[in-house]
């Protein structure tokens, strides 16, 4: 493990990251949307702590600062770390180095990501409400700026990632934010019968 600086985004995400909802509902994003998880847990943790939203515009511009490390460094070792799950002449040992390696590699994104913006935008928020309906707004804009189509099953993701992170109970308030977050018509009487988690 390196020795590195403290982070209050890191922070976060080691409290709500093993939140089994949190993770399976981050790494559904990951695999089939394409999203990446640091972004998404940073999209959060901006509304969560009262700094507010982020325009699409500098979504992109995160995007394009972490995509070499992501693409050098991250990619490659969750990888290897996949390819070495299966092999069993592979020691334990090489396998938890591996993993520690990618988790320092993850770590170092969000130091990236919090240092340049997080840092930046100070927290005044504190309605819940306000803070829930910031990380909708916060994630729709990162998704546009992945180019990733905002689709019902989608924005049912996005809602449950917010509900277990931010603890707010009213389903109602979350689905409708999350509709106008994501630019989506409200259906009348939706009963989420359609969409299923993985």
């Amino acid at each position: 493990m390196l020795d590195l600086p403290k982070s209050e985004f890191w922070d976060f995400s080691l409290t709500v990251y093993p939140r089994p909802e949190v993770s399976n509902l981050c790494l559904d994003l990951q695999n089939n949307y394409g999203a990446d998880v640091n972004m998404l847990l940073f999209a959060c943790w901006l509304g969560h702590t009262g700094r507010g939203t982020v325009t699409v515009s500098a979504w992109r511009a995160m995007i394009l600062r972490v995509t070499r490390w992501r693409d050098k460094v991250i990619k490659p070792l969750r990888s290897v770390r996949h390819m070495l799950k299966g092999e069993h002449l592979a020691p334990l040992s090489m396998k938890e180095q591996v993993l520690q390696s990618e988790i320092d590699a993850e770590h170092i994104e969000q130091l990236i990501l919090e240092k340049e913006w997080g840092n930046t935008r100070r927290s005044t928020i504190a309605d819940s409400t306000r803070r829930a309906k910031d990380m909708l707004e916060n994630l729709a804009a990162y998704l546009r700026a992945e180019d990733i189509s905002l689709e019902p099953k989608l924005a049912y993701r996005c809602e449950r990632l917010v509900k277990h992170i931010s603890g707010l109970s009213d389903d109602k308030l979350l689905r409708v934010s999350c509709q106008q977050a994501m630019g989506l018509a409200s259906v009348p009487g939706d009963s989420r019968a359609d969409i299923t988690m993985p």
